[in-house]
């Protein structure tokens, strides 16, 4: 038994937090006197709880001067009120929890788009990759020989190169993390390495960490990624539409070896909307075998814009009065291009190939394609100046004047208005 610090009153020494909380109306004692607090070490010793623990702690050096001090009393704090406390405080970690757990999980089947209910789940469901995961694939001897190392997948959009990461980490039987180069912070980087080294202790074999968009990542999560490697502690696996020479950091892209993943041919693309229409039963008339011709080489060799074209595709053609005509012409897309990327070299190189091989209709197409997409006509200018050079030469030596007009008149006029003289060197 032991005495209330607020209202006197004896009380059990393991009900006194609850008798607290109640504001000293609950959990009383009445039978004992409030007198004393019992000595719980050791009970009818008749002292009190203070004097009982400071006597046999000290009792040689202070006998006389022992007190019975009241102990320092709580905050009065209602019973009702701290289990709100404890209950929000529970709620919003739990909501934290969920949130970051959301976050790491993919979307249900249900409410995924096509393209990811559809994802292959082996190697032989990937279209066009035969040369990294076919049956004598690079990627899947590996695999198979559980000789998995660090790599980076290069390739444009819509190639599989997220595909084969998750593939890799599912037959592999090793622990596979997936961050963003975007929304992933530091601290996360921090403690998925850390998870990733705890589990090579466990398992005795290092964890799969797969980062899409790896040219994204600054300077200090490279360096982070690249000390795990070093170590032994993770498997890297990159996924990245640009050149890793150009835009990932030496020491790293000297650690992994480069795969190239291929566009698709038109023919695979629209071989797999077949098996996609037939398996997910998306049945219209308007479904037809000359619409997805359409979509195989509207979308360029990139599946998942296929895919969504086809989804998209499905929704309109279930409208009434939507004809074929009507449903190709609501499909755009955007031209895939930027101005320091691959994209922006990939043109021009066609650029100029098409004038070194006299395809004025190529020409044209790729002068109109960097154009729509922003490219600065200055710089085209300036190259159409060197092709008169290296491309035409003496065959045509009047042309570099005319490409140096071009590019003064380009510096004194708008683009409206001096794009036909672009067209017409």
């Amino acid at each position: 038994m032991v005495e209330c610090p607020i209202c006197q009153k004896t009380v059990l020494l393991s009900e006194i937090n609850r008798h607290l909380d109640s504001g000293c109306e609950a959990f009383c004692d009445t039978a004992s006197s409030p007198g004393l607090l019992s000595c719980g070490l050791n009970p009818g010793c008749g002292r009190p709880l203070e004097v009982a623990f400071i006597s046999a702690v000290d009792d040689k050096e202070r006998p006389d001067r022992i007190h019975h001090t009241t102990p320092i009393a709580r905050p009065l704090v209602k019973e009702s009120t701290k289990r709100v406390f404890d209950q929000q405080q529970s709620c919003e970690e739990g909501k934290r929890d969920t949130k970051t757990e959301h976050t790491r999980k993919r979307l249900k089947p249900d409410n995924a788009p096509l393209a990811e209910r559809v994802r292959p789940e082996s190697f032989d469901d990937i279209v066009g990759q035969s040369h990294l995961v076919g049956p004598n694939g690079t990627i899947r001897k590996l695999v198979n020989e559980d000789k998995i190392a660090n790599m980076i997948l290069w390739g444009s959009s819509g190639t599989g190169k997220t595909t084969i990461a998750r593939i890799i980490g599912a037959v592999s039987r090793r622990r596979f993390y997936e961050i963003g180069s975007t929304i992933t912070t530091v601290t996360e980087y921090k403690s998925i390495i850390e998870k990733a080294s705890e589990d090579v202790e466990k398992e005795r074999k290092p964890s799969i960490v797969f980062c899409d968009e790896v040219h994204r990542i600054t300077r200090s999560q490279q360096d982070m990624l690249l000390d795990a490697i070093r170590t032994g502690r993770i498997i890297l696996i990159g996924a990245t539409t640009e050149n890793p020479s150009l835009t990932i950091r030496h020491g790293l892209v000297y650690k992994c070896a480069v795969y190239t993943l291929t566009k698709p041919k038109d023919a695979d693309v629209r071989n797999m909307l077949h098996g996609v229409v037939e398996e997910q039963g998306l049945h219209s008339h308007l479904l037809d075998d000359e619409l997805l011709e359409y979509l195989s080489n509207f979308a360029d060799g990139d599946c998942r814009l296929s895919l969504n074209l086809l989804e998209i595709a499905c929704d309109l053609s279930k409208r009434d009065g939507m004809t074929g005509e009507r449903l190709r012409n609501s499909l755009t897309m955007h031209l895939n291009y930027d101005r320091s990327g691959d994209q922006h070299y990939d043109t021009i190189s066609a650029f100029h190939k098409s004038i070194r091989g006299s395809d004025a209709d190529a020409a044209l197409y790729y002068l109109a394609r960097m154009l729509k997409s922003g490219e600065n006509p200055l710089f085209i200018a300036r190259r159409l100046v060197v092709a008169t050079s290296e491309d035409i030469g003496l065959a045509n030596n009047v042309l570099q004047t005319y490409a140096t007009s071009v590019y003064s008149v380009l510096e004194k006029l708008d683009i409206q208005d001096a794009q036909a003289s672009l067209a017409q060197l």
